[in-house]
């Protein structure tokens, strides 16, 4: 049976492995808010950040993957590339069910 992920667990692999995606200084720096959503499917596992430059700044949105192999955290895409948080949520799930880009 494989491991089905939640962010828990894609946070303690993370640090277990030595990494610091969600390190409170990384997450400070980058004004960072991380969503519980995990999209698990054939394609991957995904999950959104959102990150905002300064206070008068949109808050952007960033599609992230987690590598279960090597525990590491890649950006899919650009790093704030959707400017809402419902269109970064399609394209995790859309990735992680290995879709077709509409």
């Amino acid at each position: 049976m494989s491991t089905i992920y939640d962010l828990a667990l894609i946070k303690a692999a993370h640090q277990n492995h030595g990494g610091h995606f969600f390190s409170a200084g990384a997450l400070r720096f980058f004004r960072s808010r991380i969503s519980e959503k995990v999209y698990q499917g054939p394609g991957g596992i995904y999950f959104v950040t959102s990150e905002q430059f300064d206070e008068r700044s949109p808050r952007l949105y960033t599609v992230r993957c987690f590598q279960p192999q090597s525990r590491g955290i890649d950006t899919i895409g650009l790093f704030q590339q959707h400017t809402t948080g419902r269109r970064a949520h399609a394209e995790a799930a859309r990735l992680a069910a290995q879709l077709p880009q509409p």
